[in-house]
């Protein structure tokens, strides 16, 4: 996806979207507890697997991308629980 595209497409910031990508590539690597009665409770991504995905995609994860990795993450964190 082109920069300018993500801007309009989703109201992405162009800055943002390296964390997206990150993100994207390692989306299946989530760590989830059984909860008796209730819906699964969705812990955090394997941090290992991820960085294996990434290794294998060629992502190269600096302090930055990292922080904003993170941030993605929890967002989607939350939103999963949320359910």
């Amino acid at each position: 996806m082109a920069l300018e595209e993500a801007d309009r497409s989703f109201g992405l910031w162009a800055e943002n979207l390296p964390a997206l990508e990150a993100f994207f590539a390692v989306s299946n690597q989530w760590r989830v507890s059984p909860v008796f009665g209730g819906p699964p409770l969705w812990l955090g991504l394997d941090y290992a697997a991820c960085r294996a995905a990434w290794d294998s995609a060629g992502i190269v994860i600096t302090p930055e991308l990292w922080a904003g990795f993170q941030t993605v993450e929890a967002a989607a964190k939350d939103a999963l629980n949320s359910r």
